[in-house]
């Protein structure tokens, strides 16, 4: 068999010679599919794969176009992407390169909506705890809308006459486009560094999903949210919600209504004022009628004064003329108990009452006289008696009759028994008249004192 004749390809030529067929072949293409491997690269770029049953390709979208995307792509996500067919050629593999790319069945302006909601929902930000209350008598009123539409107009004439005191600061900017969001943020910002302001209106009239979008921008959002001040959004008519909504503190469903929920109306409170005030005549009113019957009633129950006075007039008379007898006769017992006094004070009186008392005395004192000698008498007898008996057993009287008292020297005992000295001991000898001072040479015991013969020797 003979072969063909043979043109060698470099791997190069190979895979240039493919891409252009495939270049040539699908310059535009429409592919639908599920996105599952994505992969957003720091420098912009969003790497990932279409795959359906069956089949997958790669895909990427650079970041001049990856820039205008409404949602946030994510793994499981069912797109359809625009693009063109071409080869990677340092690793030989064929790959999408998107033009644009949008989710199937729900927008992509609705996607972003819910993914961007359901982020700052887990992060608090619509939480209820954090609204802020509105003043109820604002007198600066700070509103962040389009110097040029019509929503600014119906405000300023819904605040100017419903409460012409507040003052109206205007802090203009776009409100829709791409410039619109930084626009925004920045006339947020401008309110509250102005300072003053009590409430702040952020909102545009109606308009395309596409026109309020800015509203939606998460750098909005957030300003709103993180604002100091009071804020309401006022953002389309009724039917329409943006995220600002969620964040502000309270939503209006338009700009007149947000006019309207920020101001109470003049005349409603001067005619609140005035019934407030009819109430409080009628209160009043009421009070002092039924203070009066009060009074009335009282003074029913009361007696009459003048007749309580004539009663304490009488009673006084009748106190002094009590309290004058009773004096009169106080002195008069006094004058009579001062002249029965005074009749027992004569001096033959006081001088006969001395004689008696000296009479008195002279016989007392002879009495206690008599009773002190007989009793010293007595007393010098009763001592004779108690002394001769006292001789008779003083041992003094004994000693002068020849008896002696005898001591042992060493311990001052008195000696009365013959054993309780031993050979040699020093005794002292008690007499009459001195004392002796002898040392035992011999003892004797069961001495006989009739025939004066010791019966024993020690």
């Amino acid at each position: 068999m003979e072969l063909p004749e043979r043109k060698v390809f470099t791997v190069t030529e190979l895979t240039t010679g493919i891409r252009d067929i495939l270049e040539s072949s699908f310059t535009s293409v429409w592919v639908r599919g599920e996105i599952t491997g994505y992969r957003p690269a720091h420098s912009g770029h969003l790497y990932f794969s279409l795959k359906d049953a069956e089949c997958q390709i790669s895909c990427v979208m650079f970041k001049g176009q990856s820039r205008f995307l409404k949602f946030r792509p994510e793994d499981g996500l069912e797109v359809v992407v625009w693009g063109k067919l071409t080869v990677y050629g340092p690793r030989g593999q064929y790959q999408l390169v998107l033009d644009s790319m949008e989710p199937v069945g729900l927008g992509s302006l609705m996607l972003a909506f819910e993914q961007l909601k359901q982020k700052l929902q887990a992060e608090g930000l619509f939480d209820v705890k954090r609204k802020k209350t509105l003043p109820v008598f604002p007198y600066t009123i700070g509103i962040v809308t389009s110097p040029h539409g019509a929503a600014i107009r119906d405000m300023i004439r819904i605040i100017s006459r419903r409460f012409p005191p507040a003052d109206i600061v205007l802090s203009p900017a776009s409100v829709q486009g791409d410039k619109a969001p930084e626009e925004l943020v920045v006339a947020l910002h401008r309110l509250e560094r102005a300072g003053g302001i009590d409430v702040i209106i952020i909102g545009r009239g109606g308009g395309s999903a596409e026109d309020l979008w800015a509203f939606n921008d998460e750098r909005v959002v957030r300003a709103v949210a993180e604002c100091p001040i009071p804020i309401v959004s006022a953002v389309g008519h009724e039917i329409d919600y943006t995220l600002t909504d969620f964040a502000a503190d309270l939503r209006a469903s338009t700009p007149s209504a947000a006019a309207e929920l920020v101001v109470r109306d003049r005349s409603d409170l001067t005619d609140g004022i005035g019934h407030l005030i009819a109430r409080m005549r009628n209160a009043m009113q009421n009070l002092i009628n039924t203070s009066w019957q009060a009074v009335d009633e009282a003074m029913k129950r009361l007696p009459d004064p003048r007749r309580r006075i004539q009663d304490h007039g009488l009673t006084i008379d009748d106190l002094s003329l009590r309290l004058v007898r009773a004096m009169t006769n106080r002195l008069t017992f006094a004058k009579q108990d001062a002249q029965l006094t005074l009749k027992r004070l004569r001096p033959e009186l006081l001088r006969n009452a001395l004689d008696r008392a000296r009479e008195e005395r002279a016989q007392l004192q002879s009495r206690l006289e008599r009773a002190m000698k007989a009793t010293v008498h007595q007393s010098h007898i009763h001592s004779e008696g108690l002394i001769k008996r006292l001789q008779s057993v003083s041992p003094l009287a004994v000693l002068a009759r020849g008896y002696s008292i005898t001591f042992l020297k060493k311990t001052g005992a008195v000696v009365v028994d013959a054993r309780e000295v031993a050979k040699g001991d020093a005794l002292r000898i008690k007499l009459h008249k001195g004392d002796l001072s002898c040392k035992v040479t011999a003892s004797h015991t069961n001495y006989n004192l009739l025939d004066e013969t010791p019966s024993g020797e020690s």
